[in-house]
């Protein structure tokens, strides 16, 4: 969940990329063009936002406008974002910061932050000090071989091992704490990867049993707890959950299939021959909402539209309706399976291997007639990472050799283009369209349109399109405290105190509570009205 991802997702493009061998561009077909990439604008002293978005709608003869929880699990399947608990925390271990006045002693603020104009659909959330809303002990202990939460919507579910090896999961209401149901039917495994909530359903993936080389995908329903369905899964199979069909490329019997997230039904199912790597297509909207460490939108957007990018063993590259898998684009010779690649609003992003290492943007609605755009020609020495949309634009991490601490954060693809060195940047996550999360090893720096906003010890996450919860320390399955605070775009942080005694890799949120595991037991905080 929290650190869970990731997502995503560029993040979990790279950990699917490593099962598949890697392969040889051939020349993309255009020339390479050389990028030249503006510095972000130079900002006046902060001023209200809120006054100049109206003056400014005013003016055009408008009014302003208003509206009144993980990285990819290794092995078997992938999923956008994946489950941050299990599999995020051994990568980014860092030591517990001491907590006591760290938002204060801790934060570097800058105090010309960028001035943002921001419009009443994301306003600041009304951030309060924290307020304990309900401690959750499940019936059957939990034990550290895994723990997590996610949450979706007004309800929270809790799930944790059992020292029978069984998966045991409780729901709860988020506003009052109370448990709706709790049970043991997603049953046992040799091992657990990664929960994941959805409007009807929780899914549920397993480890892979060595045993039998096969790993499981349960469902249980998001409103009563029942068991709706169950998949059994080859060693090397791909699962990608979209908001309500999930995508599985079946390696042994060959096919891609989509099933009805709600009752596990085939959908659609057409011939794979080609051992198929699967790449969603998110939208603005997966930009805008409650996401994990990694980027992972916790409620992808809905969309009777939705497409999806099948990549084949020959870099053939197809676009799908996510609901009937029929073909809406195709094209040869885009990318292979192993290549990094992102897919966001109408758009495909792919970065040339080898050492010409050129990233192309394709249009996926024109496919087939229209040639690829260069956004970006790496040097020699660059190494290019994390391709991450953000907005109209592209970010992605460059780095030169070995020396990550030279890292440089690049936004291309069109109007505002910027680059900005961030040192030690691991993770890119976009808040909304001008907002970007690089979080390092000790910190996470906040970007505005190219601008430094502030740095902070620890973790930030997404809550909406403007702001964004600070953890003050890594996000593990240690029980820890942390200190939170808020940040509203354009805004400085606000103190939200202490999460006592938790298990940060495990906390998910929304953009008004936080629920987590702790030590023995479950609780449910809200720290914005």
């Amino acid at each position: 969940m929290a650190g869970q991802g990731d997502e995503t997702q560029p993040a979990e493009a790279e950990a699917t990329q490593a099962r598949f061998s890697p392969g040889v561009s051939e020349a993309a077909t255009p020339t390479p063009t050389p990028v030249t990439v503006p510095q972000g604008p130079v900002y006046a002293e902060p001023v209200d936002p809120w006054a100049t978005a109206e003056a400014a709608a005013i003016a055009a003869g408008g009014q302003p406008g208003g509206y009144t929880p993980h990285p990819h699990p290794e092995g078997t399947w992938t999923v956008p974002g994946a489950t941050e608990p299990t599999v995020e925390k051994p990568s980014r271990r860092r030591p517990a910061l001491i907590i006591g006045g760290a938002v204060a002693a801790v934060t570097v603020i800058a105090t010309t932050a960028a001035v943002v104009l921001l419009w009443p659909k994301f306003p600041a959330l009304d951030y309060h000090a924290l307020r304990e809303i309900k401690r959750i002990t499940p019936t059957a202990p939990f034990t550290s071989t895994f723990i997590d939460s996610e949450m979706y919507g007004e309800r929270a579910f809790f799930a944790g091992v059992t020292e029978a090896g069984v998966m045991h999961t409780v729901a709860a209401d988020t506003g009052t704490g109370t448990a709706l149901w709790e049970n043991d039917l997603a049953g046992r495994a040799y091992s657990w990867k990664g929960m994941y909530a959805r409007e009807s359903v929780v899914v549920f993936l397993s480890g892979l049993d060595p045993t039998t080389s096969r790993s499981r995908m349960v469902a249980l329903s998001s409103e009563n707890g029942r068991l709706m369905w169950e998949r059994d899964l080859g060693s090397s199979d791909e699962v990608q959950l979209t908001s309500d069909i999930v995508l599985w490329a079946d390696r042994e019997a060959k096919k891609l299939t989509g099933l009805d997230m709600s009752d596990g039904t085939v959908e659609w199912s057409v011939d794979d021959a080609d051992s198929t790597a699967l790449q969603p297509v998110t939208s603005p909207g997966d930009l805008n909402g409650p996401a994990g460490s990694e980027g992972r939108p916790f409620t992808p957007a809905a969309d009777e539209k939705q497409r999806f990018v099948q990549i084949d063993g020959d870099r053939t590259v197809t676009v799908r309706d996510v609901h009937t898998g029929d073909v809406v684009q195709t094209r040869a010779e885009v990318a292979s399976t192993s290549d990094k690649v992102a897919a966001h609003d109408g758009r495909l992003y792919v970065l040339e291997p080898g050492t010409t290492k050129r990233v192309f943007q394709y249009d996926l609605a024109r496919l087939a007639e229209t040639q690829p755009v260069t956004l970006y020609t790496a040097g020699d020495s660059e190494d290019v990472s994390r391709l991450t949309p953000c907005g109209e634009l592209l970010c992605f991490v460059v780095t030169t050799g070995y020396d990550r601490k030279a890292a440089v954060i690049r936004a291309v693809g069109g109007e505002g283009a910027w680059d900005k060195a961030v040192p030690g940047v691991e993770e890119l996550v976009a808040v909304g369209d001008d907002g970007l999360l690089a979080i390092g090893d000790d910190g996470t720096t906040l970007l505005v349109d190219g601008e430094d906003a502030w740095y902070r010890l620890g973790v930030a996450v997404r809550l909406d399109a403007r702001n964004v919860l600070s953890f003050s320390g890594d996000l593990t399955s240690s029980v820890d405290d942390r200190e939170l605070a808020g940040t509203h775009l354009g805004e400085n942080p606000v103190s939200l105190g202490v999460l006592s005694e938790v298990r940060s890799g495990t906390c998910s949120w929304n953009t008004s509570v936080v629920a987590c595991a702790a030590d023995k037991d479950y609780v449910i905080h809200e720290f914005a009205g």
